[in-house]
């Protein structure tokens, strides 16, 4: 491996110290090491077969953990790209319980938590935003305003299996520029028999019910899969439902801004000791601590209609729909030190600590602040529908034709609501351990449960309900023919086209909630029992109420309408693919080559629709850009022995940017003179989005050495590398403002110095393509049998990977480090199986090294977290499977999901003062362990 530039970030710093040899590795080496012993013993099943050949063969059905294990090594050693693959054990089975999790301990790829959840995926360093997501090979849409699939929508009982491509093939289309995502669902013409399944779990979440008025700890899983085949085997049916009613019970603390404050915009503060290295400590403005019960309620549907009448022709008709409700309640305990009051903050019996180059403010007390108290409801409902046509017709013995025409849709609702009360008077606190992330501790002088004392108030005015709505749609045909050759290099050769339509539209409604009076009683038929705000060290119990029974105290009017210029767009994609791809089918002396050749043109034509915030009104505006990407691939795969494959991919892979970047909206775009009194003027304006921006484009280049043993076991190396061709980053740069209202006396045009230039392009500050950098990485796995070691680990096995990505990019034109989203330098996954005679158990364990990530909130307001810790977290499950007698076909299970109850911390830099590339204690977030028992039958 290179060593890196002296400008690659902090990440990576992390990331090259952990090259040391970790759990995993050991792991990795150990199972190299019994690779040998392994090959040794293959030899030996030859003198046995031969002191058998007399025996009668009997049929070994493998089921469980182990059939899920050979599955997927089968799809990965025949395929001709780099691939990796989980697979469901049995029908509805997929081994955990949401596809992100199974998703996230294949190799080198790593979940994003969401309301602890696994949600989105990064492939191989490159977050969520660089990746493709297709259903059944076509490209999926999203529920969020992203391109980015979120993989908790997919119910896991549904899904066959999940298939990872590493490296492009000509014939997929919605590839990423990290990867692509296949969900598969089960083609029943592929199963024998009738099959019916059926799941129930219940569930627990170990936090209990945290609020008192909101969602508890119990939930339950149901679902029912039926496969079967009829006509002679000519038609299959599979049907698959699952519901899923979870709980989540999360506590949460969050810092306001740290800094040194004193003399700042009007702050003042008393007490605040000084700084080590000059200058005064930093302290927090305030925090905001948290405790919230939700629920999440999905109902999804997987359904495949297959029809073979003869070896001529195939159709498949499949549908996917799901339903994913969620409400949540929580309550909010909110302290502001008083910075901007009268009299200001006072600290006293003040404690430093010092982190990371900067002296916080640890512990003490603070007089002349106040409390806040929250109530918050939300509701959210997606709804994501697909539907697929695909018919293959074999028109002779060499050509074969197929059509697909697809449809999906998704669409979002959100209601959020933020009603706020506070004391009537001010207060003191009482704080502590508030340099260590886990430890702050927050008291105050005040009976916060008191309904006199604490009132629902217009001081301050953050009382607040936002509506968003998110549609997606995309509709697509694709056309295609093969033709199969019978001498020379090359198998078959294939071409098409695929059109496809994008439509996606995102409005968001903001309105303050005010009252008629600046403090009002909250009535007595609104109060529910006190909440306990128990995270950290905080143990502190506030006033609850019912936040409808409360809104007709509320006068609702819009807010924030300069807003619409991010949060009302519409996207419209057109895009064209054309392919072509020669299979590779040959010897290069004495050892096979397979594999294919390709190349996709691509052309996109996008535009978008937003408001430009122009003289306090918004106004319609609209942009777009067309662009073509040639994108050739090749992958070649080389039998070096009959269990030991050499892989080489080679490509060019593109992403399209994020949709929010796309939008067409402004903030105050103007004609400014080119020179004191000219009457000439060109276009400028503070933020905004740019419809012309144009993907992330990359080269690729892929090494990979795989040994199997057998049908369960093998080992692989691979090596990566990526040169990023263009990067988007924020920027100052220049965007087409043709259409926009042009308000003043001015004509747009060029000054003397730039007599050339485009008069209806201007300067913004936005997300922007710019020069690329490079990721480059290592990856190791494997999978291990223990009984191909020795008869007495019959039934053991392990499953293991480990992932060492470096990232090389440019400063920005500001001279700041551009941070990659998502980039974990280090992830590993380790799984330990025990199963035999009916009983089976598993461990596993999932690491990501600390990254940056871009996560949107219900504001719809992007926020850049600087710094998210390392994660780890493992999940426990054992079960019984009675496989003979009159209980066959039923199994028992139990599920621990975060079993040590892994915590989310984040942090970030002070705002103002001390050191600002020093990371301090933001965000800290705890979600529980979920507990899962119950029971299948199968017949």
């Amino acid at each position: 491996m290179k060593k890196r530039g002296n400008k690659v970030s902090k990440n990576n710093e992390h990331s090259r110290q952990a090259f040391k040899v970790t759990p995993i590795v050991a792991g990795c080496s150990l199972l190299l090491l019994a690779s040998g012993a392994v090959y040794a013993q293959q030899a030996e099943p030859a003198k046995g077969a031969a002191a058998n050949s007399g025996e009668q063969a009997q049929t070994v059905v493998v089921v469980g953990i182990r059939r899920g294990i050979e599955s997927a090594i089968a799809v990965k050693k025949e395929s001709d790209s780099i691939v990796e693959v989980v697979s469901a054990e049995d029908i509805g089975k997929l081994p955990d319980t949401s596809i992100a999790d199974s998703i996230a301990r294949l190799p080198g790829l790593a979940a994003q938590r969401v309301d602890g959840r696994a949600s989105v995926i990064s492939i191989r360093g490159l977050g969520p935003d660089y990746a493709g997501a297709v259903l059944h090979g076509r490209e999926v849409v999203s529920s969020g305003d992203g391109r980015a699939a979120e993989y908790d929508q997919f119910p896991s009982e549904l899904v066959s299996s999940v298939v990872v491509y590493k490296t492009p093939d000509a014939a997929l289309i919605g590839q990423g520029l990290s990867g692509t995502i296949d969900i598969r669902p089960v083609m029943p013409l592929f199963v024998r028999g009738r099959q019916v399944a059926v799941n129930v779990r219940g569930e627990h979440n170990s936090n209990g019910k945290l609020s008192s008025h909101g969602n508890g700890a119990l939930g339950n899983r149901v679902s029912l899969s039926y496969v079967d085949q009829f006509a002679n085997n000519t038609v299959g049916v599979a049907i698959g439902f699952a519901h899923l009613d979870s709980p989540g019970q999360e506590k949460r603390y969050e810092s306001w801004q740290y800094g040194d404050y004193v003399g700042k915009w009007g702050a003042g503060a008393t007490g605040v000791p000084a700084a080590s290295g000059g200058g005064k400590a930093v302290f927090d403005q305030g925090f905001e601590s948290s405790v919230t019960s939700s629920s999440q309620k999905r109902d999804g549907l997987m359904a495949v209609l297959e029809y073979k009448p003869n070896r001529q022709f195939h159709s498949v008709l499949d549908l996917y729909y799901s339903k994913f409700d969620q409400d949540r309640n929580a309550s909010h305990w909110v302290g502001d030190v008083g910075l901007w009051g009268s009299p200001a903050a006072a600290y006293t019996n003040v404690g430093t600590k010092e982190v990371n180059g900067n002296t916080v403010v640890d512990s003490g007390s603070v007089a002349n602040g106040h409390s806040l108290v929250y109530e918050k409801t939300f509701q959210r409902t997606d709804d994501i529908t697909a539907l697929g046509w695909k018919n293959e017709l074999k028109l002779d013995d060499k050509w074969t034709a197929v059509a697909d025409l697809s449809y999906s849709r998704a669409n979002r609702d959100e209601t959020y609501i933020q009603s706020v009360a506070r004391p009537t008077s001010n207060g003191s606190f009482t704080f502590s351990g508030l340099g260590s992330s886990g430890d702050q501790a927050w008291s105050t002088n005040q009976n916060l449960t008191d309904p006199a004392l604490v009132q629902l108030t217009n001081d301050p005015d953050w009382a607040e309900m936002r509506t968003p709505h998110y549609k997606d749609e995309i509709k697509s045909i694709r056309l295609s023919a093969k033709r199969d050759l019978e001498s020379g290099v090359f198998s078959a050769f294939e071409a098409g086209v695929n059109y496809s339509e994008r439509d996606k539209n995102v409005t968001s409604d903001a309105f303050r909630l005010s009252l008629a009076s600046k403090n009002v009683a909250v009535p007595s038929s609104a109060l529910r029992a006190p909440t306990m705000i128990d995270v950290g060290g905080i143990h502190t119990s506030v006033m609850s109420w019912d936040v409808p029974s409360i809104m007709g105290l509320y006068t609702v009017n819009p807010k924030d309408p300069w807003m619409a210029k991010d949060n009302k767009y519409a996207m419209h994609e057109k895009v064209t693919t054309g392919y072509a791809k020669l299979n590779v089918d040959t010897d290069l002396g004495s050892v096979p080559v397979r594999g294919n050749l390709g190349v996709q043109a691509v052309q996109t034509k996008q535009s978008s629709d937003g408001y430009a915030w122009v003289n306090d009104k918004a106004t319609p505006v609209s942009g777009g850009a067309t662009y073509t990407d040639y994108l050739p691939s090749m992958n070649l795969v080389f039998s070096l022995k009959p269990d030991l494959v050499a892989r080489f991919g080679l490509a060019k892979t593109m992403a399209r940017p994020r949709m929010d970047d796309l939008r067409a909206g402004a903030d105050q775009p103007k004609l400014v003179p080119v020179s004191p009194g000219s009457t000439i003027g060109s276009w400028q304006a503070s933020n905004g989005g740019k419809p012309e921006l144009q993907p992330w484009r990359a080269k690729a280049l892929d090494l990979s050495l795989e040994k199997y043993f057998g049908k369960s076991s093998y080992l692989a190396g691979a090596l990566f590398y990526k040169k990023l061709d263009s990067f988007i980053y924020q920027q100052t740069t220049r965007r087409d403002f043709s259409g926009f209202p042009n308000s003043s006396t001015l004509t747009p045009g060029c000054s003397a110095a730039k007599p050339d230039c485009n008069p209806n392009e201007g300067t913004i500050t936005t997300q922007d393509n710019g020069q690329g950098g490079k990721v480059y990485g290592l990856e190791l796995s494997g999978a291990l049998e223990g009984s191909l070691l020795t008869p007495m680990l019959k039934g053991f096995g392990v499953i293991a990977s480990e992932s060492f990505t470096r990232n090389s990019l440019p400063d920005d034109k500001n001279g700041n480090p551009i941070k990659l989203d998502g980039f974990s330098g280090i992830v590993n996954n380790l799984t330990l199986y025990y199963e035999d005679h009916g009983f089976s158990t598993r461990i596993s364990r999932r690491y990501r090294s600390s990254f940056t990530a871009t996560t949107r909130s219900v504001l719809l307001s992007t926020e850049t977290s600087t710094h998210i810790d390392a994660e780890e977290q493992f999940d426990f499950q054992a079960g019984y499977s009675f496989d003979t007698g009159r209980y066959k076909g039923l199994s028992i299970l139990l599920q621990v999901n975060n079993l040590t109850n892994a915590q989310a911390v984040q942090r970030r830099g002070p705002e103002v003062g001390g050191n600002s590339k020093g990371l301090l204690p933001w965000k800290y977030g705890e979600f529980g362990r979920t507990v899962l028992l119950g029971a299948s039958y199968k017949f």
